[in-house]
């Protein structure tokens, strides 16, 4: 059986950024939910990135259980369904940046200083197959809490984790598939990293880091303050890099991984060592206090 703990990760967007109401999230992908506490409202995000987040989650689910079972026709469509939705969400994630949504309730901010610690810790726990979320939301006051959205960079690093999941998936497909579905595997794993690099520039070129001593004061006072910009998210970028970077490497460098998908990952390897010393260029993590 394979893929079973890369397609786990898809379910990390909803933890994030909590990106579908309870039900939904538990009903679609049986992944990890975060409540608020004090309220029966999880906070969402924007559907213009959350809803082909999901599909991109979905895809790839069939396109694994296909492969498990067998059928590579069956496995080929959704591989094809999956490019589509993450240009949707790259998309989405793009108009969130050049329109930023209102600041969220409380209950709809992730705690920012927490992104990189929480995501090895979400490595580690996947690896032993553990399901877990992020972080909880807390709704002020223990009131009844109505519908909250998460932030716009939360959003659009719930983006960038989706093309790590989808890139993460593919790795794990490609090993075991060849010829044209070998090929379509490639166009989804090729699609995630590229769109992953333009978003980065593009976040890049609208939210230009501030300078380091000044860009560490504000980064501090946002944690402080419970609404994450990206000079604080996107450091978190290079853990879920580094993650992906070790998997293509051990898939690369294992025997039994077929010459073709080995130059299939080659490339990607490249690719994301490229991109990753772009992101600590821009966004450096902060040095320890």
């Amino acid at each position: 059986m394979i893929l079973r703990r890369t397609t786990r990760w898809l379910a990390l967007t909803a933890g994030l950024a909590f990106a579908l109401p309870a039900g939904a999230a538990q009903a679609s992908t049986g992944g990890p939910v975060a409540h608020a506490a004090g309220g029966d409202a999880t906070p969402v995000n924007p559907a213009i990135v959350g809803v082909p987040i999901e599909r991109t989650q979905e895809a790839l689910s069939n396109a694994a259980d296909a492969i498990d079972a067998g059928d590579g026709a069956g496995a080929a469509g959704p591989l094809t369904a999956s490019r589509r939705y993450l240009l949707r969400s790259y998309s989405g994630a793009k108009y969130l940046i050049a329109h930023p949504p209102p600041a969220p309730a409380e209950e709809g901010r992730a705690s920012a200083a927490k992104f990189s610690k929480l995501a090895r810790s979400y490595i580690r726990a996947s690896r032993h197959g553990k399901q877990r979320g992020w972080m909880k939301a807390h709704a002020s006051g223990g009131a009844p809490a109505g519908p909250a959205f998460a932030d716009g960079p939360t959003a659009v690093f719930n983006v960038l984790t989706s093309q790590y999941s989808a890139a993460t998936t593919a790795v794990g497909m490609a090993p075991d598939v060849k010829g044209q579905l070998l090929a379509k595997v490639k166009t989804t794993l090729n699609t995630a990293i590229v769109l992953r690099n333009r978003l980065v520039k593009v976040i890049h070129q609208a939210a230009p880091p501030a300078p380091a001593e000044d860009g560490r004061v504000k980064a501090r006072a946002s944690q402080e303050e419970g609404a994450p910009t990206f000079d604080t998210v996107m450091p978190g970028l290079t853990v879920l890099l580094d993650d992906e970077l070790q998997q293509m490497q051990a898939a690369a460098d294992d025997s039994a991984t077929p010459a073709d998908s080995k130059a299939i990952l080659t490339d990607a390897i490249a690719a994301d060592k490229q991109i990753e010393a772009l992101v600590n260029q821009y966004w450096p993590p902060a040095p320890a206090d």
